[in-house]
């Protein structure tokens, strides 16, 4: 009976292993063409090129803000995480 019902719970689980991954491909499929091909297909017709955008001021090279450094360099600063 124990074989019987550890051999029925294995094929179970293949079994549900089978359907996630066709719900999982339906879902991933809806998606896509639901929200990430029409932004797409928005940018390609607007002819932006998201990764060419500037950063706001001409004077900016990048967005890095450097942090400033505190002057104590001492032992419990470093015991410090943050």
């Amino acid at each position: 009976m124990r074989m019987t019902m550890k051999k029925l719970w294995w094929n179970w689980k293949k079994g549900v292993h089978k359907i996630n991954t066709a719900i999982a491909f339906i879902l991933m499929g809806i998606t896509y063409w639901t929200a990430v091909m029409p932004v797409a297909v928005f940018f390609k017709v607007r002819g932006e090129k998201l990764l060419d955008r500037e950063l706001g001021a001409p004077s900016l090279k990048s967005y890095w803000i450097k942090k400033e450094e505190p002057h104590s360099q001492d032992i419990r600063r470093s015991q410090r995480l943050y």
